[in-house]
């Protein structure tokens, strides 16, 4: 998810004790290639000639307009995103188009997961930015200011990564054979090289979990794709 990745440098100096060799050996293997890497670029900037009014209609899917305010938030996290992946950020034409594909994709997963009664609580929406802020309050800050969002943006689009991470635990009920777990072994050993690496029996059950991962996030590709052929869209940009 967009607020995940992006936010994952905040828990990058507060691993937990105990991890398994295997995570160990993959963050130093990350760090030595971070390092090799160019710095990270400074945050991109944004003009106000960039936005829209936050009244006005945005987009229309399947009856539900969206309007400025949800267009505003789309815009700075794709192109914050965009800008930290390294792609051009110039064309603000182009930036459109990317953020009205983001708002409908959102909006269609969002009109699925409410259909299947899939709910967020505000307590869950508390707990994930405490844990957020446990990593310091300036740091928090400083990734929110990096994202161009306030606390009240930030807050909604975790509502709705949160209810379309419920919604694809309860549409897509996958499960990792012992083959799939094996195959995802051998591309891990094939990535350590020389680093030793656990014993297959005892990363079972991490493995297990990232292959399921893997088929949820293709069900979830073919399952917005769906989504859009069925939709009424309708753009008012």
């Amino acid at each position: 998810m967009i607020i995940t990745m992006l936010f994952a440098a905040c828990s990058n100096d507060d691993n937990e004790n105990g991890e398994g060799e295997e995570e160990q050996a993959q963050q130093q293997e990350q760090e030595d290639a971070a390092q090799q890497q160019p710095q990270e670029p400074e945050p991109v900037e944004f003009s106000d000639d960039e936005f829209v009014d936050s009244d006005e209609g945005v987009v229309v899917v399947n009856g539900e307009e969206l309007q400025g305010d949800d267009y505003n938030t789309a815009y700075s996290l794709v192109k914050s995103m965009m800008h930290q992946a390294g792609q051009d950020v110039s064309d603000l034409e182009a930036l459109q188009d990317e953020t009205i594909n983001f708002l409908v994709e959102q909006e269609l997963v969002m009109q699925e997961a409410n259909d299947e009664g899939v709910e967020v609580t505000d307590e869950e929406v508390q707990e994930e930015i405490d844990t957020l802020k446990a990593n310091g309050e300036e740091q928090y800050q400083a990734s929110l200011e990096q994202l161009n969002l306030n606390e009240e943006q930030f807050e909604q689009q975790l509502r709705y990564n949160l209810a379309t991470v419920h919604y694809m635990e309860e549409a897509f009920d996958t499960e990792a054979t012992d083959e799939e777990v094996e195959e995802m072994y051998d591309e891990l050993s094939a990535q350590m090289g020389d680093q030793q690496m656990q014993d297959l029996d005892e990363m079972r059950d991490q493995l297990e979990q990232m292959v399921e991962q893997n088929k949820q996030q293709e069900a979830y590709a073919d399952k917005v794709d769906e989504l859009r052929e069925s939709a009424d869209v309708e753009e008012l940009l």
